[in-house]
């Protein structure tokens, strides 16, 4: 499956680094290699305990990160998508959403995004509302169109 999109918002614990800060593998590869305007990380802990997760597990900080503290609403509620969708620039449609959890997957369905979960072990009806899983983040292939778009292939 090849798919392509503006942007991609991506979920920080259990998506891009463990209970302990730690980056799955291929995590620090994808998000060094797609253009920093284009990447989101849309997350339901607060800005401080975000950064201090991104830092421990060494990715990149993004240009573009949603917190609790920016939306009244959480997870499984549109708002922290919605966002990050405006802060990105573009229309929720035109977003893709790698997340881990259902909450996750209903509030990026909610802003009207495409999702692609990560199922880590859970069989797929955890994720009946994504468009596609996949068990681990490093079974993502990513690349950079020459008009900067991002294509996922799985």
């Amino acid at each position: 499956m090849d798919l392509s999109y503006e942007g991609v918002c991506f979920d920080l614990f259990g998506t891009l680094v463990s209970g302990e800060g730690v980056a799955f593998a291929g995590v620090r590869a994808a998000l060094e290699r797609l253009p920093a305007q284009r990447w989101a990380i849309v997350t339901s802990c607060g800005e401080a305990l975000a950064l201090a997760m991104i830092a421990r597990a060494q990715l990149p900080v993004p240009k573009t990160l949603v917190s609790a503290d920016d939306v009244d609403r959480g997870k499984p509620a549109p708002d922290p998508y919605a966002l990050g969708a405006r802060r990105l620039g573009n229309a929720p449609e035109r977003l893709l959403v790698i997340e881990d959890s259902r909450e996750g997957i209903a509030s990026a369905r909610a802003a009207g995004m495409d999702v692609i979960a990560i199922a880590r072990g859970r069989g797929s009806t955890f994720a009946c509302d994504a468009i596609a899983h996949v068990d681990r983040f490093e079974e993502i292939e990513w690349f950079v169109a020459d008009d900067g778009s991002i294509r996922v292939r799985l």
